[in-house]
């Protein structure tokens, strides 16, 4: 971990945590560096905030405004949110339609100021045979836009621009190993009232975990999720209430107890300072050198090590594409799967003429370029992880 990249964990720990800074000055390019590193990780109000409260930003008159700025921002990005989110619970409720906040939604109650936890949109859970029923609601009601059904849920906007993805699966099957399916299916039989008589249910401390976890494990294993999770691992952990014997228990039977004690022992690493060891060291590398949505160069690797080389993952994954994931583009597959190598067709044609070249050529440069050094350190991350 470079030194700057430190900076940044210091700082949002001391934001965040309750720890203190050791941080004593930092100049320009040290400030502007550390503004496109918090950036890319989403963290840049979070790190302003704290810049701010140690003095350090006034450095650079610039750097101190454009963090100021991601203060605001995110402040504002809350209050958006929280105020959709308000209005898409009374419909729900004046609707009767039993529904499951999810992610960002539940998460920010646990963090020092709720703003400090941003989210690009809000992520609701209803079931699948009242997804119509709630989409019609929200768009009669309150004036929104609904998009294309996708594998996992369907994405709405609101007139102001505020994203909702209304989810009909916890998380997508493409992404979920069996056992980890079998806990997700169990979720609405796990949630509970949140109140008497309302339509507005809540997982269990331990469901929530798990779900948080499976859905950190499917962007690790897609290029990387980045610190955010790792931070919400260590509120979860410090700030919240819990049973560690139920979030063991139901961490192994979906098959994620390895993959989440490497998380944690990350988190405890970032956040509460305790030494790093080699697979700390190892998800670090992995996780800071993408952005909070990983990168391609990340895929490739992890695509390469599950795939067994070059070649495979570029004939398996990126030319015939699995069913799992070519349904994910094209729900109609659903219902007609006999349709599955007509849709590869249409696949190739988008990537040749409806402007997915571009992308693909540069997945494909990523799968190239990446050596043999980058393949096994994915190979030997994946079995440590047990993923």
């Amino acid at each position: 971990m470079d030194r700057i990249n430190e900076i940044m964990i210091e700082l949002v720990r001391c934001g965040v945590c309750d720890a203190p800074c050791t941080v004593q000055e930092l100049d320009a390019d040290a400030l502007r560096e550390l503004f496109r590193l918090s950036r890319a990780q989403d963290l840049m109000h979070i790190v302003g905030m704290a810049l701010d409260k140690e003095g350090l930003s006034a450095q650079d008159e610039n750097a101190a405004v454009a963090f100021k700025k991601a203060v605001f921002s995110a402040v504002c990005r809350y209050e958006n949110t929280s105020y959709e989110y308000e209005r898409i619970c009374a419909v729900l409720e004046a609707t009767g339609i039993a529904y499951i906040p999810l992610k960002g939604s539940v998460l920010r109650n646990y963090y020092p100021e709720p703003w400090l936890r941003t989210s690009c949109d809000i992520d609701i859970l209803v079931k699948e045979e009242m997804l119509p029923d709630a989409a019609d609601a929200l768009v009669k009601k309150l004036g929104y836009t609904a998009g294309e059904k996708g594998d996992h849920d369907l994405l709405l906007s609101a007139p102001g621009g505020v994203l909702l993805e209304l989810h009909f699966d916890a998380l997508e099957e493409r992404y979920s190993a069996n056992d980890s399916r079998d806990v997700l299916s169990c979720v609405w039989e796990d949630a509970r009232e949140k109140t008497p008589g309302s339509f507005q249910r809540c997982m269990s401390d331990e469901m929530f975990y798990f779900h948080h976890m499976a859905h950190m494990a499917k962007h690790f294993e897609t290029g990387g999720c980045g610190i955010r999770p790792f931070l919400d691992v260590w509120i979860l952990t410090h700030r919240k209430a819990h049973d560690r014997k139920k979030r063991e228990e139901l961490l192994r039977k979906g098959g994620l107890l390895t993959f989440a004690q490497a998380v944690e022992q990350t988190a405890e690493v970032w956040f509460s300072g305790v030494g790093a060891d080699a697979v700390t060291k190892q998800i670090g590398d992995y996780i800071l050198r993408a952005g909070i949505y990983g990168n391609r160069e990340n895929r490739a690797a992890i695509g390469q090590a599950k795939m067994g080389g070059k070649l495979r993952y570029v004939l398996l994954r990126r030319v015939f594409m699995p069913y799992e994931y070519l349904k994910a583009e094209y729900p109609v597959l659903e219902k007609h799967r006999w349709l599955f190598p007509f849709y590869q067709f249409v696949r190739w044609g988008r990537m040749l003429f409806g402007g997915g070249l571009s992308r693909t050529a540069k997945e494909l440069k990523a799968n190239a370029g990446s050596s043999d050094e980058m393949f096994a350190n994915a190979a030997e991350l994946l079995e440590r992880l047990g993923l």
